[in-house]
């Protein structure tokens, strides 16, 4: 396991902030910080907590660090069953977005509920889709040649983006093997760098050729903020809306269908 040093000092790293900067914000002396960083000096179970707040540290990472640093995990980790009233906000939040496609998704890009009309694009543009482990997973479906890749008609244009976040999930989450095989795969398939691509307009819409005609997809994605549970931390409710009055037909059209 990496050192509780190393990690935030390669959080700080990863937030583009100086030794100095963090001190001074933090209100600790920068030798302190240094001391911290390069092992002289073990932090206190406040201090770690202290830093990664500061430095915005995913509370699964954060128990990573106290676990490093020789204490106990503070963040619990509730199943997903466990959590009621979330669940119950979530399910609300679907049924809501119909009849627009919506999906939660867990860190690794796992769905782990859906609404129908995600479902029924789904079915309609891959009727087997390719799962990963068992699962479906959003970032799967939408590379593989079996899933919606054939039908996303300016994949040269989307990819970049699917890419950076991908690989910004692997650095955010070093030690899971799923996101680092995802990006490596996405990485295969994008060369180049790994930088935020550059956007020529407002917004990215995805483009699918498919059987009612094409749509054009914009997606929103939202979190539960101060979430502590590592869980609850890690969903994500991704919203897709159709980018023109054409593809909202044609979207209408094909889930009817």
């Amino acid at each position: 396991m990496t050192a509780v040093g190393e990690q935030l000092r390669a959080w700080r790293h990863r937030r583009g902030e100086s030794q100095e900067h963090l001190a001074l914000r933090a209100e600790v002396s920068q030798r302190h910080l240094s001391a911290v960083e390069n092992g002289r000096s073990r932090p206190s179970p406040e201090m770690i907590g202290h830093l990664a707040r500061m430095l915005g540290v995913p509370p699964r990472e954060q128990n990573g660090m106290f676990l490093a640093a020789g204490y106990a995990p503070v963040h619990p980790e509730t199943p997903l069953t466990d959590l009621g009233p979330v669940r119950e906000a979530v399910a609300f939040m679907l049924r809501a977005h119909e009849p627009n496609p919506a999906v939660v998704l867990d860190r690794c890009w796992n769905v782990v509920d859906a609404n129908s009309a995600a479902l029924r694009f789904t079915t309609a543009l891959s009727p087997e889709p390719p799962l990963l482990d068992g699962q479906l997973n959003l970032m799967a479906l939408l590379v593989e040649s079996d899933g919606l890749r054939g039908a996303i008609t300016n994949w040269d244009e989307c990819a970049p983006g699917l890419a950076w976040r991908l690989a910004d999930d692997a650095a955010t989450h070093p030690g899971d093997p799923v996101l680092a095989e995802l990006s490596e795969r996405l990485r295969r398939l994008v060369p180049g760098d790994r930088h935020r691509p550059d956007h020529a307009g407002l917004i990215t819409a995805m483009r699918f050729d498919t059987p009612a005609g094409p749509i054009a997809l914009f997606t929103c994605l939202a979190t539960l903020e101060a979430a502590h549970d590592v869980t609850i931390a890690e969903l994500r409710l991704e919203t897709f809306f159709p980018a023109d009055a054409d593809s909202a037909r044609n979207l209408a059209d094909l889930l009817a269908g």
